[in-house]
């Protein structure tokens, strides 16, 4: 997008950007440790952009068509995202779990559904990790979007411009590729974080430890990490002793990372400003 790259090397010319990006990370990582909602429902590449969707469409303005699963259907597969058929087990996760109800529509052919404020709350925690983050670094911007998260006239454009760039087709792998192999996998991007949040320590963490966190298999953990290891992002530090064995990132995963995190946090400045331009013709209306 047009000015976004001239940020994002803007904050990675900071002195203390990488402190930055490794806090940005261990927040997120922390958010989603232990916590089954989120590791299970929202974690992959796939999931994140279908929940944007959810949201997107539930924040529609009420004569618009709303939040369907038909309608969800048809852009997850438009878009690449995920199959109909995982549009369909996803909704029954979030309709078991609470985070999406039916609602009541004039339209007798159209069942619609709506966002419950507990998806809400976690979407907001997660804005609010990074938005606490931006305020390290573009002061005004983080600290508006932290004081507007709970205005609908606010939120609803700052949801469409998140989802922007990924309806449009765009997807971080694109200019980050070695975030591909985490994204696309179940909890792999967790790891990423986790991983890229001990880079500064030395200390390694072991497969074990990953594997409990995020609450996903061993063997899984160990999938991810060897076809890292092959790629160069990661290493396995194996022998005993006062490290102990485990996996500690290599140069190339912490440089995907840090700019990862430089490609969320302009991402989240656009979107913030979108929202407040609505705030503003709300106030001069």
């Amino acid at each position: 997008m047009p000015g976004e790259a001239q940020e994002r090397a803007r904050l990675r010319a900071r002195p203390d950007f990488p402190w930055i990006a490794r806090q940005a990370a261990i927040s997120l990582s922390d958010a989603y440790r232990g916590n089954l909602l989120l590791t299970r429902l929202l974690n992959d590449r796939g999931r994140f952009v279908l929940a944007l969707l959810i949201l997107d469409m539930h924040l529609e303005q009420p004569d618009s068509p709303g939040l369907t699963t038909g309608r969800l259907k048809a852009e997850a597969v438009a878009l690449d995202v995920c199959s109909p058929g995982r549009v369909s087990a996803i909704l029954a996760a979030f309709r078991v779990f609470g985070m999406i109800a039916p609602a009541p529509d004039t339209d007798g052919r159209r069942r619609r559904l709506v966002v419950t404020d507990k998806l809400m709350a976690i979407h907001r925690e997660r804005w609010r990790t990074m938005l606490k983050t931006l305020a390290l670094v573009m002061p005004e911007d983080g600290e508006r979007g932290l004081r507007h998260l709970d205005d609908p006239v606010f939120i609803t454009p700052f949801v469409h411009t998140l989802l922007e760039p990924l309806r449009g087709g765009w997807r971080p792998a694109m200019d980050i590729p070695a975030i591909g192999h985490f994204a696309e996998r179940d909890g792999g991007l967790l790891i990423a974080l986790a991983l890229f949040g001990v880079g500064l320590n030395g200390q390694p963490v072991s497969i074990s430890q990953l594997a409990r966190s995020f609450r996903i298999s061993r063997s899984h953990v160990v999938g991810i990490v060897q076809e890292a290891t092959g790629l160069g992002l990661v290493r396995r530090v194996d022998e005993a002793g006062e490290r102990g064995p485990g996996v500690l990132p290599e140069p190339a995963l912490i440089d995907a990372m840090e700019e990862f995190i430089a490609v969320a946090l302009v991402r989240q400045m656009v979107a913030v400003r979108a929202g407040i331009a609505a705030l503003n013709a709300r106030a001069a209306a």
